[in-house]
């Protein structure tokens, strides 16, 4: 099939943005889009409003062109190749080109599916240390098939069928993942806070989100079970991408040290961050940073077990409200867990592990699946585009 320049098909031309500290160009009637924006938008092909919006005297600070409607907003970076077609007359930022079409003898809709496969190529046309940006040079000389329009509402056609069926399954099978998760997260809950004995004698914890609990279980604060501190300083420049020992800091594990601070199976519980309250187990040598409490045990107990069930206590919920969000070890420390005997622990825990391994085992199998149609979905679109699917054409 035939190829020619983008630029004698589409007019082309990128945004900027207004003053930000302007409030009266802001909060306006007129589409300001940015590669947020389309990173948000997932498999949706038509977007009809912009996240942020910009007044006429927005509009005139900027100096912004709009596209028509039925437009292409395409991303040049952060990262390069999002895209979508507008339903308004939409500008946008200096983030994203936005291609009108020149005449009425093109379907847009089949250029979307023609750039949604070539996010790849236009990646590797970016330039930039800081990040990859595509220029305007590079986009308006990028080559893209013409053939005749009554073949593009052909192909359009067909994909668009084609494409719905694929995503419809994508989308099953992402829901039966949330299902296997959901359902996983109800089992644990059950069985770290209920035991593995439905038959078992049980009393009233007093504590709103333990409920019941088994008899002869005890009820404890975690500072006598573990004794809870932050882990030491670490400059950033020192965490490698490879080493000998992890480093684990506020929001997980953050790369490599040629040293560590801390050896064994432990609990980690993340103390600063968005992500702040998350838990992580470490069963061998490693860093903790300051950014890390680690639990080190002063009684008997299992620590995958525990771990569970600091995970079920949603510890971010005690997490300071500040800039940067944090807990208190002090607060952490004086809530209250059930204990149960080290047996029943060690049963619990191996349940879980068990219970784990299966239901990581059916979740992969379903995503492999999701990423084979997706595969498909791609070749699909490739071929259909191209001209390979001559049925189509004739």
């Amino acid at each position: 099939m035939n190829q020619i320049s983008v630029k004698y098909i589409f007019n082309i031309f990128s945004g900027s943005t207004p003053e930000s500290g302007q409030a009266f160009f802001w909060d306006g009637d007129h589409n300001w889009f940015t590669p947020d924006d389309l990173g948000k938008i997932g498999n949706k092909i038509y977007v009809d409003e912009s996240n942020r919006k910009i007044t006429d005297e927005g509009v005139e600070n900027a100096n912004l062109k709009f596209g028509v409607a039925n437009s292409i907003i395409i991303t040049k970076r952060a990262p390069i190749g999002n895209l979508a077609i507008t339903t308004l007359p939409s500008s946008c930022n200096q983030g994203c080109f936005i291609l009108e079409q020149k005449n009425s003898d093109i379907n847009v809709k089949y250029y979307y599916y023609y750039f949604l496969i070539q996010k790849d190529k236009l990646n590797n046309l970016g330039r930039g240390s800081t990040f990859l940006e595509l220029n305007a040079d590079e986009m308006k000389s990028y080559k893209a098939p013409l053939p005749s329009l009554s073949q593009q509402n052909k192909i359009v056609d067909y994909l668009d069928n084609e494409v719905a069926k694929i995503d419809a399954l994508i989308e099953k099978k992402t829901q039966l993942v949330t299902i296997l998760e959901e359902k996983k997260k109800a089992v644990i809950n059950q069985t770290v806070t209920k035991g593995l004995d439905p038959n078992v004698s049980m009393k009233d914890s007093g504590i709103q989100w333990l409920g019941y609990i088994p008899k002869h279980w005890e009820l404890v604060k975690l500072k006598y079970v573990s004794n809870l501190k932050s882990g030491d300083f670490l400059p950033a420049e020192n965490i490698k991408e490879e080493g000998d020992f992890k480093v684990f800091g506020g929001n997980g594990a953050r790369g490599y040290f040629d040293n560590y601070n801390h050896e064994g199976d432990l609990i980690l519980i993340g103390r600063q961050g968005a992500l702040c309250g998350n838990i992580n187990f470490a069963n061998e040598k490693f860093w903790a940073t300051e950014h890390a409490i680690v639990c080190n045990p002063i009684a008997l107990f299992d620590y995958y077990w525990l771990g569970k069930q600091l995970e079920l206590m949603n510890l971010n919920q005690y997490s300071l409200a500040a800039a940067q969000p944090g807990l208190s070890v002090d607060v952490i420390k004086n809530l209250f867990i059930v204990f149960p005997p080290i047996n029943e622990q060690r049963s619990i825990s191996n349940y879980l592990l068990e219970l784990d391994k299966k239901n990581g085992l059916a979740v992969k199998k379903i995503r492999d699946s999701i990423d084979l149609l997706k595969e498909k979905r791609t070749a699909v679109i490739s071929a259909a585009v191209n001209g390979e699917l001559n049925a189509i054409l004739s």
